[in-house]
């Protein structure tokens, strides 16, 4: 029962809305096919369904099931009417019209038949991968899963705060909660909201399936945008591209950063920021071509919800348009200014002003994400203050693209730089991202960043899938010209097998070498143990460098974003650049020194979560501490005084 509920929850809360937002902006026979609807409305529902839950928490409203179901509903309710209204007095479009707006959808039943093969092979690639990762033992989707934990228990948006260990004078104490600018709201509502519905743990797979979804729509995104980017080339040069463009995101790289790998990582904003990205470029692309203020209006209103869910995808985003800009100017000067007229008549009109005026008041008296609040946006920008910041070279950049994607991206945008129609804003957007996120890449010092160069140039693996798809069609198109088919059949076979070659040795590198999920049941237990037997006030201190999923145990506390204290890697305790408490070194490694009985002492630790296969021996050799949980891969020791 509760495996169908999970799915209806699935449905209400990252479908419907979006459906029915775009039923309420566009009308029934609004310019879309049948999977741009659908993709679309996973998106709307994503960024609405955020707004709603942040609504519903600010005016007081507490967030059980029930509210969020009725609120829900409500929503649906609207946008329906909304519909009804404007179906009754707007003109339905023309059937020539209509017939334009599906016309590049419309695929023959080879196309049709590759199209399902791409994905199915995607998807198989992807599902066998997720298979050994789906149980919850990432890092990253522990600690994001006790803020969404911490919505559904408490019924309130979450408070970003954590307590740390502190040294006053010659003691230690625990400090007051501090703020902490690391996560943003809309990472974690959603999966506090299908909790709420459906009653399915956090601990267990539906986080991970939720990020595969959206792994998913993001390479459909990409092949629908293809197709935009390249329909003035025509129906069939567009779908051939975008056929190539599905190709290279689907099964060749299936695995590696931001793919699979960041979905079983539980990298919850970069995943959500991957598919919105192209989706408000898709709209910005479309209204500016259309002159179309809906269009802009959808555009506006995905950023929007960008800003709430990942803030470094909308700092990338930020350069992206900027470059987009940029391009654009450079290569329309002379015509700018009848470009700004179309602008400001789509800008200005009432239902993109309506918005525009709505998000800032949003923004101001109902919620700022804390990353505005706080200094994290001093900290991206400047000169690069560490040398994992100061950009990446060629190869490394390469590597991480892959071989095939970034030898014919980069042949793809030298095309489009040549072309006469890089003054168009298809080819304009598709530069602009695709240089913008290069030169922040390699180049962050040129662009005042100080961001992570490994982490900006995950982004730059979507821009050039689109360039490169480009590159292997037009490859092949001057070819077919110049040489015999005999000749150009052995290249475009060798160029495929070097594509698969490739995108296949990228997979590999991302594998795993089996599931951990027995040795985190271990932890599971062990963790459910300890918050049976522990008094009131006292602590808590587990290892981070030899547990599996060890930053789940937090969520069988729920008293802290730090409880338990956790032993960190030990090369962050050498860290000259930011100094850290020793403590949890100490009371784990050597906890019978003086300083480790200290810490002891001072913070009120009396349980210990560790792997007796490699910290055992210290405990041992003392009455103070007994074991009392023991397993395979997990003990539990208890400081008796």
């Amino acid at each position: 029962m509760q495996f169908v509920s999970f799915y209806i929850s699935i449905a209400l809360i990252l479908f419907l809305p979006g459906w029915f937002l775009l039923l309420a902006i566009f009308g029934k026979n609004g310019k879309f096919s049948a999977l741009e609807k659908f993709t679309i409305s996973f998106g709307f529902s994503l960024v609405a369904i955020n707004f709603l839950i942040i609504f519903l928490g600010k005016i007081g409203f507490l967030l059980t099931g029930k509210s969020i179901f009725i609120a829900t509903l409500l929503l649906l309710a609207s946008m329906f009417a909304v519909y009804v209204f404007h179906s009754k007095k707007s003109n339905k479009l023309s059937l020539e019209e209509k017939n334009e707006s599906e016309k590049l959808f419309s695929f023959s039943k080879n196309q049709i038949s590759l199209i399902i093969l791409l994905l199915s092979l995607t998807f198989l690639v992807k599902t066998i991968y997720l298979s050994d990762t789906i149980f919850p033992t990432s890092t990253d989707l522990g600690h994001h899963m006790y803020w969404s934990k911490l919505v559904s228990q408490t019924g309130h948006l979450p408070n970003y705060q954590e307590s740390d260990i502190i040294q006053v004078g010659e003691n230690y104490r625990i400090s007051d909660p501090e703020p902490i600018a690391d996560f943003i709201i809309g990472e974690h509502l959603i999966f506090s909201a299908i909790n709420l519905l459906s009653g399915i743990s956090f601990v267990s797979y539906f986080p991970t399936l939720i990020l595969f979804l959206f792994n998913i729509l993001t390479v459909i995104i990409l092949f629908i945008l293809t197709l935009r980017i390249f329909e003035d080339f025509g129906k069939s040069q567009a779908q051939k591209i975008a056929l190539l463009v599905l190709f290279f995101a689907g099964p060749v790289y299936a695995l590696a950063s931001p793919q699979a790998k960041f979905a079983s990582g539980g990298v919850i904003g970069n995943t959500f920021g991957d598919f919105l990205i192209p989706l408000a470029i898709y709209f910005f692309l479309r209204a500016l071509k259309e002159k179309n203020e809906k269009m802009l209006f959808s555009a506006v209103f995905t950023t929007a919800g960008m800003f709430y869910i990942h803030h470094l995808s909308s700092f990338v985003f930020i350069y992206i348009f900027a470059f987009t800009f940029l391009f654009f100017l450079i290569f329309n000067f002379k015509n700018i200014s009848s470009h700004l007229k179309d602008w400001s008549k789509i800008i200005f009109s009432p239902i993109v002003i309506t918005l525009l005026v709505s998000c800032f008041l949003f923004l101001i008296f109902v919620y700022t994400p804390n990353y505005l609040e706080t200094s994290a946006v001093e900290t991206a920008v400047g000169g690069p203050s560490k040398s994992t910041r100061a950009g990446l070279s060629f190869n490394q950049l390469t590597f991480s693209s892959g071989q095939a994607r970034m030898t014919l991206g980069l042949i793809g945008l030298i095309l489009l730089l040549a072309s006469a129609k890089r003054k168009t804003y298809s080819f304009v957007f598709l530069i602009g991202w695709t240089v913008s996120i290069l030169l922040m890449s390699l180049r962050p010092q040129w662009l005042y960043l100080d961001i992570p160069s490994n982490r900006i140039a995950n982004y730059f693996i979507f821009p050039i899938i689109i360039t490169s798809g480009f590159a292997f069609f037009w490859i092949f198109s001057f070819a077919k010209k110049h040489i015999s088919s005999k000749l150009l059949l052995t290249s475009f076979f060798l160029l495929l097998t070097f594509s698969f070659y490739s995108g296949f040795y990228d997979n590999a590198q991302s594998l795993s070498s089996g599931s951990n999920s027995k040795k985190a049941l271990q932890v599971f237990t062990a963790s459910q143990y300890v918050s049976e037997k522990m008094l009131p006030g006292e602590q808590v201190i587990k290892d981070h460098n030899y547990l599996t999923a060890d930053s789940w145990i937090k969520l069988y506390f729920m008293q802290d974003y730090n409880f338990p204290f956790s032993r960190s890697f030990f090369k962050r305790y050498d860290d000259p650049t930011k100094p850290r408490e020793m403590c949890t070194l100490w009371m784990i490694s050597t906890p019978n020194t003086e300083n480790g009985q200290q810490c002891f002492s001072d913070l009120g630790i009396k349980f210990v979560i560790l792997n007796p296969n490699y910290d055992s021996a210290q405990f041992e050799k003392t009455n103070q501490f007994w074991k009392v949980f023991s397993a395979k891969d997990v003990g539990v020791y208890y400081r008796n005084n």
